[in-house]
């Protein structure tokens, strides 16, 4: 059994990289498409107990906009992107934490689930904005494409080896 305050701990770790990591793709001019800021996201989702997956999934979009302007608060990709941050870390916190079900299928479902939020996100606001939403909504969802198959091939093996590296720590009183 690992400390209570372990979580707190990886949480902000995972947390940290979530707003560090959209910045070097940036810088390598490798951008949104990749979806850096998901890699923590998920991993939050995979190792943390719910709630504080939660909070790193939609904390992260927000801090990242507040501190670097990435995501835009106008248009309101930031809030598009707290609400993929909730199903990135809930998703896989419910179905692998609480039903204990394989990585890649938990992966799979959250990256639906991800680009139907994404999806019905996109259209809500085009249609507000009065801009053509199909158009915008099946581009968003392909600009990602990139990094949802960088995420499937890097992913599971991450989680794999980190939760083997978990249950290996000594435990702290």
């Amino acid at each position: 059994m690992r400390h209570p305050s372990f979580d707190y701990v990886l949480a902000g770790m995972l947390l940290s990289a979530a707003l560090v990591l959209p910045v070097f793709f940036h810088l390598l001019g490798l951008g949104s498409a990749f979806m850096p800021m998901f890699y923590p996201l998920a991993l939050a989702g995979f190792l943390v107990a719910t709630p504080l997956a939660m909070i790193v999934g939609i904390s992260a979009p927000l801090l990242s906009a507040l501190f670097t302007g990435m995501p835009p608060f106008y248009p309101p990709i930031a809030f598009i992107m707290m609400a993929e941050g909730i199903v990135l870390a809930g998703i896989p916190s419910f179905l692998r934490g609480k039903k204990g079900l394989p990585i890649l299928p938990v992966l799979l479902v959250t990256l639906l689930g991800d680009r139907l939020v994404l999806l019905a996100a996109v259209i809500l606001i085009s249609h507000l904005l009065e801009l053509p939403a199909g158009v915008l909504g099946t581009a968003a969802v392909i600009h990602g494409l990139p990094g949802m198959a960088l995420i499937l091939a890097v992913l599971p093996s991450m989680v794999k080896a980190l939760e083997l590296r978990i249950k290996r720590m000594p435990v702290m009183e």
